[in-house]
């Protein structure tokens, strides 16, 4: 799921969370997190903290984990990533059960649940919210693929259901006025109120994937047609929140539904039930009555409030690191890590992310973007190693494809291999760029979604790397919402970046380097290889196995000569939690379940 450059995902999954179960075990210490509400009602509110402005509360507008953090909540997809199983694996949300494979093979039956039913809302007569059919369904899979409404996430389910590209492309004709009503998408079909069949162009392991991003959100047509464009800012969904008050600036409250539909998993991995993770089973959801959501932009502030109690979980950052955590020795090569004495009340977790964090190169700049050989120099001048050891910590571990390590079709099957620091070879490569000894080269201008000190430092390591080539660097530090507009229209030179999955498949990473998903979709590098792009068409499909990474391994040595993007690392996801929080489990694929947290009184 989710957006462009997503440098974010290593900000915010720092901040998120698994649990360590023997700390769920501890005494609980009572903390201002829960100490909200009266002695005869008292309110559970769960505070946390946007790292960032988010671009949009309405699912098919937005692409990025900031907005992601209220979507996710205020909205449900069809399907949903189980809660605590590992490998991750697909579930049911608003289904009875997973989609069924009819006699053609590429057709599935969908069967919703009866008596679910969006927010409460002054959209529907007397303001009590109706019950959502399939008719819902039907409308909000039209809207995300209107080209009118999407023009960001579509790739994800592009090609995949029968009609539904066609439908786009009309969409295209008719920026006005485009009547849903009329346009039907011939793979979609309503069998009645609460079943619906879905033909696919093939039986692909991709299918389903889109129908738990949460563009695909089902929302009411009629708070559609009222607000417009407005909708992100009134939005109605079935999620287990509502939007109770919105500040994009300030602090943003979502408060708890009381018709929610769902319940908290009755099954996990093996040691959840030991470490208390499904004491929960078969509850309704959610538990805390009021997510508080202030926007805290900088590290230190956030630290400060979590152990003054009053945010229950938080990022620990490069500073924090050194005054909480120690490395734990082991003679395996696996990295494991234990909070200092002094902080043994919280719970620290960590665990490798599905994120892979780059820099991008903008292939539209006549500087960088013409010229292969200055990119190269300035890959074989980065030094990835010394990036995770003095900005991470040591928290991660280099990239050698764009496929994060923990998803398979990574360099564990590839083999694949990335630059490491050579200043001669980035100075024999300046050269052949034309700029000997950086003769001649202007600053290169880096792309920056914020102003924030984490932001700095790693631009000051990374201009320092580049001196040492004598190539000049200039940071442009700016609001998140321009930083996306520069890197959405592809006008840039070099972008900080990164990707979180949207789905744990590796076809997912490198449909950010397809050149039919070029800016304003995922390619914000604006990169086009005709090789590059027939081996991904080929691979797209395929179930994993050796073919499929024979594939990879060849896309993974174009994009390392053409090198439209310099890979970092693999981050881990690290941070603490207050101890009276419970139910938390890390799953990467659902970076803000607060549905399914609660607080200890």
């Amino acid at each position: 799921m989710k957006f462009q450059n997503r440098w974010l995902a290593f900000l915010c999954l720092l901040g998120s969370f698994a649990v360590q179960p023997g700390c769920t075990k501890k005494k609980v210490e009572e903390s201002k997190v829960s100490s909200t509400g009266s002695a005869e009602a008292p309110l559970k509110i769960f505070y946390h903290y946007r790292r960032s402005e988010e671009k949009s509360l309405d699912p098919v507008k937005s692409f990025d984990e900031a907005s992601r953090q209220h979507i996710r909540s205020l909205f449900d997809t069809l399907l949903e990533y189980n809660y605590l199983k590992r490998p991750y694996e697909l579930a049911p949300l608003l289904l009875t059960k997973m989609p069924e494979k009819q006699a053609d093979g590429v057709t599935y039956l969908f069967t919703l649940k009866q008596g679910v039913k969006f927010h409460d809302h002054a959209v529907f007569p007397e303001g009590n919210g109706r019950e959502m059919t399939a008719d819902d369904v039907i409308f909000s899979l039209k809207r995300f693929a209107d080209a009118n409404a999407n023009r960001l996430s579509y790739t994800l389910i592009q090609g995949l259901v029968v009609g539904m590209d066609e439908f786009r492309e009309l969409s295209k004709k008719q920026p006005q006025g485009f009547d849903y009503a009329k346009h039907e998408i011939s793979g979609l079909k309503k069998l009645d109120n609460y079943r619906f069949t879905i033909t696919f162009t093939r039986d692909s392991p991709l299918n389903f994937y889109p129908l738990a991003f949460e563009g695909t959100s089902v929302v009411p047509k009629e708070a559609v047609a009222k607000y417009g464009d407005d909708f992100d800012k009134n939005p109605v969904g079935t999620g287990a929140f509502y939007l109770k008050s919105y500040s994009r600036r300030g602090t943003t409250v979502l408060a708890k539904n009381p018709n929610y539909h769902g319940t908290y998993p009755t099954e996990g991995a093996p040691g959840d039930k030991e470490a208390g993770l499904l004491e929960a089973a078969g509850k309704k959801l959610p538990f805390v009555d009021e997510i508080h959501l202030p926007l805290i932009e900088e590290t230190q502030p956030a630290m400060l409030k979590f152990k003054k109690g009053e945010v229950a979980w938080v990022a620990i950052g490069r500073d924090d690191y050194i005054a909480m955590v120690d490395r734990v020795p082991t003679t395996d090569g696996t990295k494991k890590f234990k909070l200092k004495p002094e902080y043994e009340k919280y719970a620290l977790y960590y665990v490798p992310s599905l994120a892979t964090n780059f820099m991008r190169f903008g292939m539209k700049d006549p500087v960088v973007g013409k010229n292969k050989a200055l990119r190269q120099a300035i890959a074989y001048a980065m030094s990835a190693d010394g990036f995770i050891e003095l900005m991470m910590n040591g928290r991660g571990n280099r990239s050698e494809s764009i496929v994060p390590n923990e998803i398979a079709g990574s360099t564990r099957e590839t083999g694949s291999t990335w630059y490491t620091q050579n200043i001669e070879m980035a100075k024999k490569k300046l050269a052949e760029a034309g700029y000997p000894d950086g003769k001649g080269l202007p600053a290169l201008t880096v792309e920056y979604r914020s102003a924030i000190k984490d932001q700095r430092q790693q631009y000051e390591f990374m201009r320092n790397e580049l001196a040492k080539a004598n190539i000049k660097l200039e940071g442009n530090f700016q609001s998140f919402s321009n930083f996306l507009k520069k890197t959405d229209e592809g006008n840039y030179q070099i972008a900080d970046a990164g990707w979180n999955a949207d789905y744990p498949d590796a076809e997912n990473f490198y449909s950010l380097f397809y050149s039919k998903n070029k800016a304003p979709g995922p390619n914000t590098s604006n990169f086009e290889n005709a090789q590059f792009d027939a081996a991904y068409e080929k691979a797209r499909h395929m179930m994993n196995g050796p073919e499929r990474y024979k594939l990879f391994a060849e896309m993974d040595a174009i994009l390392k000569e053409e090198v439209p993007m310099i890979l970092i690392s693999n981050h881990y996801v690290m941070g603490v939690l207050q101890p009276n929080v419970r139910n938390f489990k890390r799953n990467l694929l659902e970076e803000y379940p607060y549905k399914y947290v609660d607080l200890a009184r």
